[in-house]
């Protein structure tokens, strides 16, 4: 249909009407965006690396009600060979925080990336993919507990230190990222002085008390420096959510603080804002997952805290420390009934170890796996030490060691084990032992990793019949305190406990009981060498290092 020579007037009027207002709507929506103020106030971060994926973060800062974000990924620092790209948005529902699983990636290939906001660019991260097929040897570095009021994260600027000479190839957090405590609370004793007081000085109870604190932590220049090296495979434990934390409550949650579910469920949503990892299509509440290493290693990384946990059994919450009531405690922790990974994740934890073929089979967990059992005259002697006064301390040590003296020179007159804590594996025997069986049918080479002690372990691992079963490695902490503060003894009696404990507890092989610090694993297909990286102090900045090393050559015995 032809258009009249007024229609056409008309019609090119009304498009150039538009077209000014379009434009003019342009130039004040630039001159608005010119406005807003955007920062990239808590770095960028990578992590869960597949072989053709992995994850890319940061947060913006930022008044604006929506943001919209680029973001790139390059094989170079300059970004002149980008392999991938895009945009999207975040608002408030999001905390601002950006996730992207960037997806077609290579293997085993290092990368480059950043985001862009506003005309303002992200600082550079760098990440890298997990190999396919032959992998001659890797490296990782592992941690856990990192407590930021109570110390400096000398640990992780250790880490990235190390990695500039001796390259890994990721970190695994074994959890408690975060601590919910508030001003006054645990580990806070120094947080003033060292400018590192809880944020909103309030127990973490809401959605808004955990994302600020997720929010603090990773205002920490030696984390965020962690984070823009290194992908970081991680999971979470307790304090994540509040101290103690299993199915149905924790520890650290009273009924006046509300409905735990909701609390949960907050900590939950704030820990996937918050930390590079792939959240599970099922459920947010479903963190377990496994990554293979090429054919190195297979790391399968379990919940032992949230998704299926018992309520912990406590020593202390006996009304008497009597034999008889002690026995009592540890037939319920070898119940059959009682759960630590649940139905669902045994079951895709047994599917998935009979699906993967590496050479070793590494389990990243939160909490002690080995038998830490020690005779009862011992651990009746500690239950004192642990509840005596500071006037009374030196009384009740010098009856642990008299205990200690007669059952080194007499093993036969205590033939009685008691489990030092049940809060770990050994309040979940059964449990423990299923594992073991699943992994001696498969004829696995199993190294376990935990976390929480905040004390560094080294164990042979048998099942109840005492036939090996693997190794494992566990982590001191990043900053928060170990059994050097909670015994409150001094340095020269907790090297005597180190020098006794292996002689009382026939799996342990090594301890340390008072440094912070981190294990790093160097990989090959003939052995595993485990390397405690110790740093001399967590109140100051400046540190020195110290280390212990072992190897394990088959997954059953250390040397």
């Amino acid at each position: 249909m032809s258009l009249s020579r007024r229609g056409f007037v008309k019609a090119l009027s009304s498009a150039a009407m538009v077209t000014s207002l379009t434009g003019c709507n342009s130039n004040d929506e630039q001159q608005e965006k010119s406005k807003i103020k955007v920062g990239f106030n808590h770095g960028v971060a990578s992590g869960d690396p597949l072989q053709h994926a992995v994850i890319i973060w940061t947060r913006i800062t930022t008044d604006a009600r929506l943001i919209n974000v680029q973001w790139q990924v390059a094989t170079d620092e300059k970004f002149t060979q980008v392999v991938a790209s895009g945009d999207v948005t975040s608002d408030s529902v999001k905390d601002f925080t950006v996730k992207i699983d960037v997806n077609g990636l290579q293997p085993n290939q290092h990368y480059y990336y950043r985001f862009e906001a506003n005309n303002t660019l992200s600082p550079v991260g760098q990440t890298q993919t997990l190999a396919e097929g032959e992998l001659d040897k890797a490296a990782i570095a592992v941690v856990s507990c990192s407590n930021f009021p109570a110390g400096y994260f000398n640990v992780y600027r250790e880490i990235v230190k190390q990695h500039q000479t001796s390259p890994i190839n990721a970190v695994l957090h074994l959890g408690d990222y975060i601590y919910e405590y508030g001003a006054g609370e645990y580990a806070t004793e120094d947080a003033q002085r060292l400018n590192r007081i809880p944020s909103k000085e309030t127990e973490c109870l809401t959605l808004d008390d955990y994302r600020k604190r997720y929010a603090q932590y990773r205002s920490d220049s030696d984390l965020q420096a962690l984070h823009a090296t290194l992908p970081m495979i991680a999971i979470w434990d307790d304090h994540e959510i509040a101290n103690d934390t299993w199915r149905e409550g924790a520890e650290n949650h009273q009924q006046q603080e509300g409905d735990f579910s909701q609390r949960r469920a907050a900590a939950a949503l704030a820990w996937l804002e918050w930390l590079p990892v792939r959240e599970n299509p099922v459920s947010s509440m479903i963190t377990y997952r496994d990554f293979s290493f090429g054919d190195l290693f297979d790391l399968y990384m379990l919940d032992t805290r949230v998704v299926a946990r018992d309520e912990p059994l406590d020593y202390f919450s006996l009304t008497d420390t009597s034999i008889e009531s002690i026995s009592g405690l540890i037939q319920q922790a070898r119940s059959p009934e009682r759960r630590l990974l649940g139905n669902d994740q045994k079951q895709w934890l047994s599917e998935r170890m009979a699906t993967n073929t590496a050479k070793w089979s590494l389990l990243g967990q939160q909490v002690l796996m080995g038998k830490i059992e020690m005779p009862s005259s011992v651990m009746m002697g500690l239950f004192q030490l642990f509840q005596a006064t500071d006037e009374n301390k030196p009384a009740a040590m010098k009856a642990v060691q008299n205990a200690i003296s007669a059952y080194l020179a007499n093993p036969s007159s205590d033939p009685y084990l008691l489990p030092y804590n049940l809060d770990a594996w050994d309040g979940f025997y059964m449990e423990r032992e299923w594992l073991y069986g699943v992994t001696t049918k498969l004829n696995k080479q199993l190294i376990t990793l935990a976390g929480d002690s905040h004390n560094a372990w080294c164990s042979e691992l048998s099942d109840h019949k005492g036939k090996g079963v693997g190794v494992e490695f566990a982590t001191s902490s990043v900053t928060s305190p170990g059994l050097e503060k909670y015994l409150g003894l001094d340095l020269k009696t907790i090297g005597q406990m180190e020098f006794v404990l292996p002689q009382l507890v026939s799996e342990l092989q090594w301890v340390n009981l008072k440094q912070r610090g981190f294990i790093r694993l160097d990989i090959d297909h003939q052995q595993v060498l485990s390397t405690w990286h110790f740093v001399s102090t967590v109140k100051e900045k400046e540190y020195q290092v110290e280390t212990q090393q072992v190897v394990t050559k088959n997954g059953l015995m250390v040397s």
